[in-house]
């Protein structure tokens, strides 16, 4: 279960909070309205995020997504909470992304940790957009992603030392050994960045949803979309990458 955690000024010396459920794209959450008097103290806030914290882990709502600017989130995270990340989003639609932030649709890269679902989703975007991929993947599960490529026309390439560089690099897991990439290849590092030398980072990464889900809320829409891509109540095929820059 999610925690939507924000504040809204009250009058005088008051904090008190209200809970309320929602279900934005079918997911179960519990908003937490933190209502902080404009002349209330430090020991009086801290007490109302005290109590609004242990309400909280008593509805097992632990995963965190808060307000922009909310300055009381070290409070949470100090008591256990876990704020709510975009891995699942950005893994499933990390070959659109990258796509979309790259000059050039030569040469993909790309690294997973198995043949799962989302890692051959992956390939296959890339595929849709590049001419040539390189997997760094086990060995074990190189022929999966192969039986995808071929699939679209693509012959996917295990990563040797003098492998021409690509223009855009997916990282699904961290890879076997250093790479360096050339100053133009965009790169989108889902875990395991480490490893990883030059490339320009994808930062700023904008999602559409079809009109009948959007949702209106005062959180950042990314961790609340991606919580739905995980629990499965939103496919990433009603998810689309609207933009993608270079940070």
């Amino acid at each position: 279960m999610l925690a939507l955690i924000s504040r809204v000024p009250a009058k005088g010396r008051k904090c008190t909070v209200n809970l309320a459920a929602e279900r934005p794209l079918g997911l179960f959450c519990v908003w937490a309205e933190l209502r902080i008097g404009v002349r209330a103290g430090e020991r009086r806030i801290r007490r109302c995020l005290e109590k609004s914290a242990e309400e909280l882990v008593r509805l097992r709502a632990v995963t965190a997504v808060f307000q922009e600017g909310f300055e009381y989130r070290d409070v949470f995270l100090d008591r256990g909470f876990r704020e709510a990340g975009c891995e699942a989003l950005l893994t499933a639609k990390a070959g659109e992304i990258a796509a979309l932030a790259a000059k050039r649709y030569d040469r993909a890269y790309l690294t997973a940790r198995r043949a799962d679902r989302q890692s051959l989703h992956a390939a296959r975007t890339l595929c849709e957009s590049f001419r040539y991929l390189v997997l760094d993947v086990p060995d074990e599960s190189f022929a999966r992603f192969e039986e995808v490529c071929l699939s679209l026309g693509v012959t996917p390439e295990p990563p040797v030392r003098d492998m021409p560089p690509p223009d855009a690099a997916v990282f699904l897991c961290k890879p076997r050994t250093p790479v360096f990439l050339p100053g133009r290849c965009v790169k989108l590092a889902v875990e395991g960045g480490g490893l990883v030398k030059g490339g320009r980072e994808i930062g700023r990464i904008s999602f559409v949803l079809p009109e009948p889900r959007r949702f209106e809320l005062p959180f950042p829409q990314s961790p609340i979309l991606s919580a739905a891509v995980e629990a499965g109540t939103v496919t990433p095929d009603e998810v689309t990458a609207a933009a993608a820059s270079i940070v």
